[in-house]
């Protein structure tokens, strides 16, 4: 679905801190349909998250996800992200698509983050914990702060090789003078950016007040994953297609072992709920 016209795409690009990034030549509408898929549909087809009515967007970004939610849903949203001038871009992103009043803009760093205990009923954290150190009181602090559902997603350490870095088979299992020197040999030593990355069973044992409810990524299992891949293919070009047709191949083997799939997939995205007391 096409989220954004030609003219307020012509708008996205000129706002100052945006426009001068890499992010500049996404296709922005593929950008906001991955988000609407892989999140928001899901939360809106789920009653037991979508009774929810507060979220958090941690590590925001340029405020996509918040932006979809506020496109889709009229629940409450607050955006925290620790660069100032990345998050007032996102405010005149949001503004251009009409939802930057629906969305709280807050400044700060997952590890401290403003936000009271349990203040939001679900928190979000995309590909952010990998940027932090590997800092146990990063997701505890994420854990703290929502008073149900948390959703995490970040590269799995077991996976041997990491799109979201330098894609170079085994190359984060390198201590980091290895790794810098295996990016450069192989020409990619600008995407070697020293993210620590964290393993299954490292994330669920910081989180132990929390209990993993998905069983496939984020979705509660693969034919829900499926489904939510169902609606993004209609949005791809053909070689797109073909890509995502054989990389679903091995998805489709690694839901085999069930809740254990995440130690074969390569992210952990997964969703939490705070145990009972």
């Amino acid at each position: 679905m096409n989220w954004i016209s030609d003219d307020q795409r012509d708008a996205i690009l000129r706002v100052p801190h945006f426009g001068q990034s890499h992010y500049a030549v996404w296709d922005l509408n593929d950008n906001l349909n991955f988000y609407m898929f892989h999140f928001v549909e899901p939360f809106l087809a789920r009653p037991d998250m979508s009774s929810a009515r507060v979220i958090a967007d941690i590590g925001a970004g340029y405020g996509w996800l918040a932006i979809a939610f506020g496109l889709r849903t009229n629940i409450r949203i607050i955006a925290i992200d620790m660069n100032e001038p990345r998050l007032v871009a996102a405010r005149k992103i949001a503004e251009v698509l009409g939802v930057a009043d629906r969305i709280e803009w807050r400044t700060g760093a997952a590890g401290a983050l403003p936000l009271e205990d349990r203040e939001v009923d679900a928190a979000y954290c995309i590909e952010v914990v990998e940027h932090t150190g590997k800092d146990p009181s990063v997701i505890r602090d994420l854990g703290r702060v929502t008073r149900d559902i948390l959703i995490i997603t970040s590269p799995n350490l077991l996976f041997p090789m990491i799109h979201h870095d330098t894609s170079l088979p085994f190359c984060h299992w390198l201590p980091m003078p290895m790794r810098d020197l295996y990016a450069s040999v192989c020409g990619r030593k600008n995407r070697q950016d020293g993210n620590l990355f964290w393993s299954p069973g490292e994330l669920m044992a910081v989180l132990g007040d929390f209990e993993r409810t998905s069983s496939f990524f984020q979705f509660a299992d693969y034919a829900e994953y499926a489904c939510a891949m169902r609606g993004l293919a209609a949005e791809r070009s053909a070689p797109q297609r073909l890509s995502a047709a054989a990389r679903d191949k091995y998805y489709r083997l690694a839901s085999l072992a069930g809740r254990n799939a995440i130690y074969f997939l390569p992210n952990l995205a997964s969703l939490f709920r705070r145990r009972a007391a």
